[in-house]
């Protein structure tokens, strides 16, 4: 009898867990409508305008395909770059690397005036701010259309795993971004165009990886509140100044949820001064009982520093930091917490 109340407790708390942890659409890419995984926008498609004598030249490019050479289940999504030849407009061939996104994406119209300027930009060379104010930016503004806004989302996790395969030419180097971020209702989602969101992931791979590999991707925040609206994510195959004909297996994407962290917003707190800081910032938890560790990241997620078992106040050095924007999480007594501070 009590091996059978124990397992049936032991069901109840697991479904209740997985009630509280919440996945996106179609995370194994199992489902699919033709090329396109179900949930997910893995194309870009738009028109390039006033085109001699046709006027209109369309653009699509569709970055995904499903494969069979999954993690778990059947099917996994593919992603490789893709080239446009453009040589009848006069216009050097374009590569763009492979896109995946959450959620749907609409389409852009642009110039072809404004394409020839883009596609002869030596990024070494060219003054960005003056070629900025040489463009049209309410036209470049159409391309925000081609990314998502995401699906629908009610709790920031603290990390997304996924598993990936990936296969950069042999001999060649390359390098892919997963991007997530997590929305408020107002803000605009776009993370390749402006600001990150405050609440944002950010992992990138160089190395090849010819087997199925877990990637977790940290998430981070510097506001106590862990709820969203949407979450957007992003899968980029290869660097998008020099994309190469690099093949990206993604699958089974999940989510880490720290619940201590999430339940004890009201009871795990902290002040640090001075922010910005330039030599020192004095960290004071409001439990000055219980022995904490401090965790240092820069803006990609690297771990920079870390102290463990500090009780009270901590005078923490910051001079050793370049000038820059910084996370710092607290962990105490299984909950943690993190916030943003500057070095100036």
């Amino acid at each position: 009898m009590k091996k059978l109340l124990f397992s049936l407790v032991a069901a109840f708390l697991m479904l209740q867990l997985s009630a509280q942890q919440p996945n996106v659409s179609n995370p194994g890419f199992e489902q699919w409508a033709g090329t396109t995984p179900a949930g997910w926008t893995t194309s870009i498609t738009g028109a390039i305008t006033g085109v001699p004598i046709i006027g209109s030249f369309p653009v699509s490019f569709n970055f995904g395909a499903k494969s069979t050479d999954s993690h778990s289940g059947s099917f996994a999504l593919k992603l490789q770059s893709k080239s446009l030849d453009l040589s009848l407009l006069g216009i050097p061939a374009i590569t763009v690397p492979g896109i995946a996104q959450l959620g749907t994406a609409g389409s852009f119209s642009i110039s072809i005036e404004t394409i020839q300027e883009l596609v002869s930009i030596d990024s070494t060379t060219t003054d960005m701010s003056e070629l900025i104010n040489n463009l049209d930016l309410d036209e470049l503004s159409t391309f925000t259309n081609i990314f998502s806004k995401g699906e629908p989302f009610a709790m920031v996790p603290t990390a997304m795993k996924v598993w990936v395969k990936y296969l950069p030419p042999v001999g060649e180097t390359d390098t892919m971004l997963v991007l997530l971020g997590a929305y408020k209702e107002g803000q605009t989602s776009m993370l390749l165009m402006g600001d990150m969101p405050d609440t944002y992931g950010y992992y990138a791979v160089t190395e090849r990886l010819e087997d199925y590999t877990q990637l977790t991707v940290p998430i981070f925040y510097d506001e106590e509140d862990l709820t969203c609206d949407s979450l957007v994510i992003m899968f980029v195959s290869s660097s998008f100044m020099n994309a190469k004909n690099t093949e990206l297996f993604i699958d089974d994407v999940s989510f880490e949820y720290d619940y201590l962290s999430v339940n004890s917003t009201e009871r795990i707190k902290m002040n640090m001064f001075p922010n910005p800081a330039t030599d020192y910032m004095v960290i004071n938890p409001a439990n000055q009982s219980e022995a904490y560790d401090i965790m240092v990241y820069d803006m990609n997620g690297k771990l920079l520093k870390s102290v463990e078992q500090l009780t009270g106040d901590t005078r923490l050095s910051v001079s050793d930091l370049a000038a820059g924007a910084y996370f710092l999480k607290l962990k105490q007594s299984g909950s943690e917490l993190v916030r943003k501070f500057v070095v100036e």
